[in-house]
């Protein structure tokens, strides 16, 4: 992938400092413009195609999040901050992730952008030959999940629980409509609740999978031969 065409906006010059030598050193964003304030970056958007924004929220002529809602077609964005409230509050808002000040270190900073990275594949329909990522939207912030991380997903009432490499997440959806998302030819319905990673599975039973991560999951009668069939078992 290229680099990401990003622009940066700290008031803090120490803050702005530091964030310039973490990006500087991962090497994996094209850096537009860096910035003191929103209103200075207005004219780099108006004129240039960027892919993503990191910014400071909290600024002394416009906070950030004003900033966002009045762009009309926003880039990604990256919000950084040294006040814990802004994380957690619910802003309806598509923020890719919201990173504190005080920790705020190279592996922090690599792990959003290879959020931004998975982001950019979904919106552009990924590229040939790669997976598109899964677009889930998490309170606050919008995730992108590499199929091939998944390992399984379980019904959850009117929710649908994800679990990955990167944890479990929970989203408001069905079992079809996560069928119809999914890679048809990584994924399997194997149960009422359960769709299951088939390139996941370490092993099978009659009645039961384990999965490479040591999780057994039962398999429904119903499902059985559409599961078998697609690991190539019948």
């Amino acid at each position: 992938m290229n680099r990401i065409k990003t622009i940066l906006i700290e008031d803090e010059p120490i803050a702005r400092g530091r964030l310039e030598k973490l990006v500087a050193k991962l090497g994996l964003l094209e850096i537009l413009g860096t910035f003191e304030n929103p209103l200075q970056a207005a004219d780099v958007l108006r004129q240039n195609e960027v892919d993503l924004i990191l910014s400071d929220i909290d600024m002394p002529e416009m906070d950030g999040i004003t900033f966002l809602k009045g762009l009309n077609h926003p880039p990604f964005v990256i919000f950084i901050t040294g006040h814990y409230e802004y994380a957690v509050n619910g802003f309806e808002l598509d923020v890719i992730d919201y990173m504190l000040k005080p920790l705020l270190t190279e592996e922090r900073l690599l792990k959003a952008i290879e959020k931004v990275q998975k982001a950019i594949l979904f919106s552009r329909g990924g590229m040939p030959g790669e997976r598109r990522a899964i677009k889930i939207k998490d309170r606050n912030k919008t995730l992108f999940i590499d199929p091939v991380d998944i390992f399984y997903l379980k019904a959850w009432g009117d929710y649908i629980q994800i679990y990955s490499v990167e944890g479990m997440q929970t989203l408001l959806s069905t079992m079809k409509d996560m069928e119809v998302e999914l890679p048809w030819d990584m994924f399997a319905r194997m149960h009422r609740s359960y769709i299951v990673n088939i390139k996941q599975i370490k092993g099978v039973e009659a009645s039961k999978v384990i999965l490479k991560n040591g999780i057994e999951l039962s398999i429904g009668l119903q499902y059985r031969n559409q599961l078998f069939a697609k690991m190539g078992l019948i």
